[in-house]
């Protein structure tokens, strides 16, 4: 959202809240608890999962910095909509819900947010209904796509992703069990399009992976 402010704007955001840091692997908001607040990321990487009536955990999408967590909560009032769990170390800044909200309104903000509101769902509506056309393979490729964009970091040529999501987050995140992600993992690494380790991803050709990724292997 920050992209969608000002510079004087985002510099005004940031001073309103206090520092904060998260250690991996740490829950930020969890779904259901109030909005009382949001978090603005400067640097590191999460995940965003509702869970299913089944008890699944599904992964929704995952976010970086310049990323404003929680706002959908706090500017409708309403409780927590996902659960939101960092997956590198966080650094950001905590702004409590009334002085965002007093925010918006005195910079007269609400058109921006609901643009970026707007954009954001129907990202989330044409990400699903992609989706769901395509089989494990092309899911599978998309969402390590997706992952390089996010947090992926380039190194010599390849492009790594630190704590990776595992299997099974990778099975919630496209509707997948975790035995038919695993085959799938097994069959890119031998055809040379990647290489895992624990908790660690590097992609070794990523036109290859778009081209999996839009059938057209």
């Amino acid at each position: 959202m920050t992209d969608l402010l000002t510079e004087d704007q985002r510099r005004a955001l940031l001073a309103l809240g206090r520092p904060v840091r998260y250690p991996p692997d740490d829950t930020i908001f969890r779904e259901g608890a109030p909005s009382h607040s949001v978090v603005v990321v400067q640097t590191g990487s999460v995940k965003i999962t509702k869970q299913a009536t089944d008890g699944t955990e599904i992964t929704l999408a995952t976010r970086g910095a310049g990323e404003v967590l929680g706002d959908e909560g706090v500017l409708t009032n309403d409780v927590r909509s996902a659960t939101i769990t960092t997956t590198t170390e966080v650094i950001g800044v905590d702004i409590p819900a009334r002085i965002l909200v007093d925010f918006v309104e005195r910079e007269k903000l609400w058109p921006v947010m609901y643009k970026f509101a707007v954009q954001r769902r129907r990202q989330s509506d044409e990400r699903a209904l992609l989706l769901a056309r395509m089989d494990v393979r092309e899911r599978l490729a998309t969402v390590l796509l997706e992952l390089a964009d996010t947090v992926g970091v380039q190194v010599d040529g390849d492009w790594v992703i630190e704590d990776a999501f595992s299997q099974q987050e990778l099975a919630g995140s496209i509707g997948a069990s975790r035995d038919a992600v695993a085959v799938e993992l097994r069959k890119f690494r031998q055809e040379g399009l990647l290489t895992t380790g624990r908790r660690r991803i590097a992609l070794h050709n990523l036109p290859e992976l778009r081209r999996t990724a839009t059938g057209q292997v």
